[in-house]
């Protein structure tokens, strides 16, 4: 028993090492492969979607897949490079079904896009578009914060004047074309500024506009990236405008 025992060590032994030399053949064959066709196909990186990236949505890292193809079989207009994906928006017509290639047509910067003051809106928050020039305008820009004032004229009475919302955010200011000031084709000179504020304050807002003058002013909390559109409840402006609308005084 132990003679056939030692006899068929050796025999193991060589059909262990002919598996591993099978195994290892097969994985220089494979490796050999690779590099051929690299070599003669050059093979290109090229960014996919992971998944269906609906309409007008910014795209993360988490959207890419990375896949390989012959550069030969890569059109132009395709991004191969992750900077001019990430970060992105996709167009507004269409999505991006998963496994589609970035085309650079479907793709635009934040400060490309037609609709971009729609796309900065918080969650609950509307646009309000009021009409201004430059005498009222003054320095404010968009990105910044201003408090919006209101003075009403009362027959009989004092005109009614004072600060209807703070930190107010100021998405952009377009001319008479609807083009942002910054658009290299605007005229330059302001007609229209759109702003940020709470859905349920757009009523007062309407309200304020046609009993009065809407006014806007930069102030010291102007860059105040976390500040959003505040009401001030104790402002006589305030409490006339809910008495008229039928609002509760807050």
């Amino acid at each position: 028993m132990k003679e056939e025992k030692l006899r068929g060590i050796p025999l193991m032994l060589k059909a262990c090492l002919c598996m591993g030399g099978a195994a290892a053949l097969l994985a220089l064959n494979y490796l050999l492969f690779q590099l051929y066709i690299a070599r003669y196909l050059s093979l290109q990186t090229v960014w996919t979607a992971a998944r269906d990236i609906p309409p007008r949505t910014r795209i993360t890292e988490a959207d890419l897949i990375e896949i390989r193809m012959p550069e030969g079989y890569v059109p132009d207009h395709i991004c191969t490079e992750k900077k001019e994906i990430i970060g992105r928006y996709t167009e507004i017509q269409g999505m991006i079904p998963a496994g589609s290639p970035f085309y650079r047509s479907m793709l635009f910067r934040e400060e490309d896009l037609p609709d971009r003051a729609a796309v900065q809106l918080r969650e609950g928050q509307t646009s309000f578009v009021m009409n201004t020039d430059v005498s009222r305008l003054g320095s404010i820009t968009a990105g910044m914060r201003a408090d919006i004032y209101v003075t009403i004229g009362r027959r009989g009475e004092n005109p009614l004047s004072g600060c209807l919302f703070r930190n107010v955010r100021v998405l952009s200011v377009r001319d008479h074309k609807g083009l942002d000031l910054r658009d290299a084709e605007s005229t330059g000179i302001p007609y229209m500024i759109e702003t940020a504020v709470s859905s349920a304050d757009i009523p007062l807002l309407t309200l304020a506009e046609s009993a009065g003058e809407i006014r806007m002013f930069p102030t010291s909390s102007s860059y105040d990236t976390d500040a959003e559109a505040e009401l001030v409840p104790d402002s006589e402006v305030t409490l006339y405008l809910q008495t008229l609308s039928g609002r509760q005084p807050e």
